[in-house]
This record gives structure tokens, sequence and C-alpha cells, in this order.
């Protein structure tokens, strides 16, 4: 079921209320042309100009996927848009935890919020932003990119919306299955893997290390300068310049 959305307040927010109200189909999309309070990763706004993006939110039910393997829905999902936008765009990566890269700009997001029962995941509410047809972005935003900037071509938004839906259906259905593939697929694709980058901490200390992959707990894995690999959780680390 697709349910298509002139103006949310958010595509996730909608979704949660949609699945207090009524039984939802594993699978269940709702999309928007505009939210006006989208959500992205630290707590951040998701800006999109009305009409020329993907905006849209789907419900997942898990079968037996426990919380401590949470870190498998970012690859999933990360993976499925990565192979959707791989043909059209050369230099896309995964930026960690699960952003999508062109180059060194960012095009799409990923804002995945779980329900948590006796240690498993009960349901997930995955919430993506992807930039298509937007060509002008705010000044905040220097590091925005879209399709049609890199591609010089304008996208046809419904019918790449059901690829990634029937991508999405594929990798979270076989999330346990395939869960070795997922893993090395998601390292391999990584953006900067192996390349020296500026980090920051928490606490505002900045350091350069090498990405060295991630961890089976969605840990990023840092090569500092005395050859010690450290592990940062999510927040715990965050990319400079890029």
């Amino acid at each position: 079921m697709i349910v298509k959305l002139h103006t949310t307040h958010s595509t996730n927010d909608y979704l949660k209320e949609l699945f207090k109200s009524q039984r939802l189909e594993n699978f269940t999309v709702v999309q928007a042309e505009h939210q006006t309070h989208g959500k992205g990763q630290r707590g951040n706004q998701w800006h999109s100009e009305k009409g020329k993006n993907l905006i849209f939110s789907i419900f997942y039910t898990p079968d037996k996927l426990k919380a401590q393997h949470a870190f498998r829905l970012n690859q999933a999902v990360s993976l499925a848009i990565f192979e959707i936008l791989k043909p059209l765009v050369s230099s896309v990566s995964i930026k960690w935890p699960n952003d999508i890269m062109a180059g060194h700009k960012k095009i799409a997001g990923i804002l995945i919020e779980n329900t948590i029962s006796s240690q498993n995941i009960k349901h997930s509410i995955i919430g993506i932003g992807l930039n298509i047809n937007q060509t002008d972005f705010p000044d905040y935003l220097p590091q925005a990119t879209s399709l049609k900037l890199e591609t010089n071509s304008n996208i046809d938004l419904p019918s790449l919306l059901e690829d990634i839906r029937q991508k999405l259906i594929h990798y979270l259905s076989n999330i346990d299955i395939d869960f070795q593939n997922l893993s090395d697929a998601y390292q391999q694709n990584l953006y900067l893997l192996h390349q020296k980058t500026k980090l920051q901490t928490p606490d505002n200390k900045i350091f350069t290390g090498t990405i060295q992959g991630v961890n089976l707990s969605g840990q990023l894995l840092v090569k500092k300068h005395n050859g010690q690999v450290e592990s940062f959780n999510f927040k715990g680390v965050k990319y400079l310049g890029g």
C-alpha cells in the first residue's frame, strides 16, 4: 500500500499515527510532496523543495530481528538506495551510518526509528529523503546535491519510488538470510574507506584517522596516527569537510 500526501508534518510521524489507528501491511509506504518538519539524523531538519524530490517512509515488521542487530536495517536500507543510484551516479557511496553520497555531496538521508519489545525489533519506521530534481539548495546546505545536478536529467519520481520500494522489500525480506553479503557490500561501498579524513568528537576534539570499516555492532572503525584502531558509536564522532 502506498499513501500519497500533498503536505505533512513528517512522513515518519504520519506513519506512526497511521499505525496507531489501523493494522498496516508490511512495507506500507507514506509519500509526501512536501513535509514541513522533516527529520534527519542528529536532530537536523531535512530540507526539500516541494514536488521535486522523494520524501517517504516505509513500515517494516521484521521476522524476529534482535535489537542488538538493529544496524542490519541501516545496512539493508542504505544498500537498497545505493544499488538504485549506482547505475545513474558512478561516484555514489554510503556514508556511515546511513547517508548516501555522490562524490563528497549528500544526495540522500535515512532515519530509522525502531520499536523494541522483548529484545526484538517489533517494527520500524524507515524515513528516506532523496534529492531528485531539485537544483537549488539553501546556503546552509553547501554539501547537498541531487540526481538532476549529477546527471543533468529530469527523473520520473513515481517510477524511481517503485524501483526503490522493490529493492527495499528484497533487502529487508532477506536481512537475516543474506547477512554476510549485506555486511560485505556495505563495507565495500563505504564513503572514504581506507582514506584519511578529519573527524570530530562530541567534546570538539579534532583528529585525523583512516576509515577501516564498520564492526558488527555498527561502530565506525578508525585507525589513528599511532596505529591503534578505535571504534565509535553513532554520534560518537562526525566527519569534517565531507
